[in-house]
């Protein structure tokens, strides 16, 4: 990815800069939700609602929800392990009688790239492809990744193959000699999404 016109905000800097907005509707999100409302969307920090959660842990929906707002985004891109801050964000709309909600896009969530990996993971880097990473990492991490021959079943290299190559470029090119059968071909259809 070129990163010449692109330019990476920190959300602490963000947020530092501009804590009399950020603070004031993060309170006001907390205070129009109820705790169950709020524990609900725990799974966004890989929990679930019968976890025993910090207090922290419990207002970060509410940091997440204020992010979109106060970052005036109106399209939201997450992943559908998001969803529920997503719609905790478009029922605060309703609370605060604003007709404009944001846009929700959700996506499939990626797995890792090792073999059990549910998603990609931050705090493990040989899991995730970033955007920023070079051609030459991003190939020896697909090098790298859980890919064993005629399972279907939990493969990440086939994830990506489906969600990433075919809807792109429609088409898949598995590269082998000619003593092992030659290129093999694999073409999109819509029902491989299903």
């Amino acid at each position: 990815m070129n990163l010449d016109r692109v330019e990476f905000l920190w959300s602490s800097d963000e947020i530092n800069g501009r804590a009399h907005e950020y603070w004031p509707l993060v309170m006001d999100i907390a205070r129009r939700n109820t705790l169950p409302r709020i524990i609900r969307c725990s799974q966004i920090m890989g929990r679930s609602e019968q976890d025993e959660l910090t207090a922290a842990q419990i207002f970060y929906p509410c940091m997440q929800c204020a992010d979109i707002f106060f970052l005036k985004a109106d399209i939201c891109q997450l992943g559908m392990d998001q969803r529920k801050v997503n719609v905790l964000a478009r029922e605060y709309c309703d609370d605060i009688k604003r007709k404009n909600k944001p846009i929700i896009l959700s996506h499939h969530m990626l797995p890792g790239l090792q073999q059990g990996q549910e998603k990609m993971s931050k705090s493990d880097p040989s899991s995730s492809i970033f955007m920023e990473d070079e051609e030459a990492e991003v190939n020896l991490k697909i090098k790298k990744a859980y890919c064993p021959p005629k399972i279907v079943e939990g493969n990440p290299c086939l994830e990506y193959i489906k969600y990433i190559i075919f809807p792109w470029f429609g088409k898949f090119v598995v590269v082998r000699t000619a003593e092992n059968g030659g290129d093999s071909y694999m073409t999109f259809s819509a029902s491989m999404l299903t």
